[in-house]
């Protein structure tokens, strides 16, 4: 019986085994799995598996050794950068994710963070609970109608929130290097033509880009510096894009107005220079999270695996089994 390993789960497997009945795949089990202290399946659970289905945690060249029968390892994630592609390709393991299931959620919360820190509802909220009743409290904010959201990339995420900033009156301008000027005009976007002048010009800077080298801190202290200090920062993509300690800083000492973020470097726990500060909201990687995205994205991953344990390649594949060797 092929079985499928499931890694970090939020939730008990009900869905996977009642969509398997659905399928008519009472062949396949699903089970769950622990993690080491470094994410990663614990030594010896994926002995009988077939496939891997992760949440959170990771797989890396050391999972890949010890479990060499594995066929497939399925992200419930867009990003799969936890995941050694490059390994899973020698041992002949397709690797997926589930691209542009949260994309309107990831885009939606992206807005209210924006439009929560214009209008400060966090920060009066907070405020009230401590006792305090005052309508003047805080930083002074505008309005965004006319102000400049400039967003770094412009994928699907950032090509679904342009017409919501655009719904409040603001102008929208993009660092994107790969999209052309005339594909930015079609969605009445302006395009930066380098990140520091993105960054100079615009009121609020959203981060919409994966995790790779070039991106890796690409937020720190020289490039928070440039940005106005009136300005906001948001970021709903990947907390390694940011150095922390360089936003902490520059939120305390007034380089930058205020901040919110969905990402923090180390999600294993609430720990981060960010956490307690009063200028910066931070929620725990929700962005993507609606009961509908969250059946989507668990549907979806179990469909990749079964297709891989069906010898075909999987339809969300991000990788190529040809690297091998």
């Amino acid at each position: 019986m092929p079985r499928i390993a499931y890694l970090g789960s939020a939730v008990p497997l009900d869905l996977e085994r009642r969509m398997l009945g659905e399928l008519s795949r009472d062949d396949v089990e699903v089970y769950e799995v622990d993690s080491d202290n470094a994410g990663r399946p614990a030594r010896g659970s994926l002995s009988g598996a077939d496939a891997l289905v992760i949440e959170w945690g990771k797989a890396d060249a050391r999972t890949f050794d010890a479990a060499p029968q594995l066929r497939c390892v399925s992200m419930m994630a867009i990003g799969h950068d936890n995941i050694d592609d490059r390994a899973a390709s020698r041992h002949g393991c397709w690797v997926t994710n589930v691209p542009d299931y949260c994309t309107y959620d990831v885009a939606l919360h992206t807005l209210g963070l924006i439009v929560d820190l214009y209008k400060k509802i966090t920060w009066f909220d907070r405020q009230v609970r401590d006792g305090v009743w005052d309508d003047m409290a805080g930083y002074d904010a505008p309005r965004p109608q006319g102000q400049t959201a400039g967003l770094v990339f412009f994928g699907s995420i950032a090509q679904a929130l342009t017409p919501m900033l655009q719904a409040i009156g603001m102008n929208v301008m993009a660092y994107a290097p790969t999209k052309s000027t005339a594909l930015l005009a079609s969605h009445g976007v302006t395009k930066a033509q380098s990140l520091d002048e993105l960054l100079q010009k615009s009121d609020v800077v959203s981060l919409h880009c994966p995790l790779v080298d070039a991106t890796r801190d690409i937020i720190c202290a020289r490039t928070l510096r440039l940005m106005k200090p009136t300005a906001f920062f948001v970021n709903t993509s990947r907390g390694g894009c940011v150095v922390e300690e360089d936003l902490a800083q520059a939120l305390t000492d007034g380089t930058i107005r205020a901040a919110a973020v969905d990402v923090k470097r180390d999600e294993t726990n609430a720990k981060s220079p960010l956490v307690g500060l009063d200028r910066c909201i931070v929620t725990p990687h929700c962005a993507y999270h609606s009961s509908d995205s969250y059946t989507e994205m668990r549907t979806r991953a179990l469909k990749n695996a079964l297709q891989a344990l069906d010898g075909e390649k999987p339809e969300d594949a991000v990788n190529e089994l040809s690297l091998a060797g």
